[in-house]
């Protein structure tokens, strides 16, 4: 039984960064896209999803192994988490076509040095 409640700590621990990090509006825009804004009401939902699951997290840590690894084994799921999300969200931001970006060579005639000819 031990094992599938941290098996659950890490997944809560995973949940909140997905849904606090889902709640800035950058990374909301890299997953979703520009067309869809989230509402400010929707951002402070999820900030506030993923700080309940923060404290859900130590609290069936705490309760299952104690205080000293309890705690341990939250700062440990909180960082596995952080890192998955992070992780998941450079590939996915890595999957959208870039804008290519204008160099002095390519632009029109008279702009690249800025005097008339």
């Amino acid at each position: 039984m031990a094992d599938a409640l941290e098996v659950g700590v890490f997944a809560l621990a995973t949940l909140g960064m997905a849904s606090a990090a889902l709640g800035l509006d950058r990374h909301w825009r890299d997953l979703v896209g520009p067309r869809w804004a989230a509402s400010p009401r929707w951002t402070k939902t999820l900030r506030l999803i993923g700080v309940a699951c923060w404290g859900g997290v130590f609290i069936l840590a705490v309760r299952e192994e104690g205080a000293g690894i309890g705690t341990l084994l939250g700062i440990t799921a909180l960082t596995v988490g952080a890192s998955t999300v992070a992780l998941t969200l450079a590939i996915l931001s890595m999957r959208k076509p870039r804008r290519p970006v204008r160099r002095a060579a390519e632009a029109p005639k008279g702009m690249a040095s800025g005097c008339d000819e």
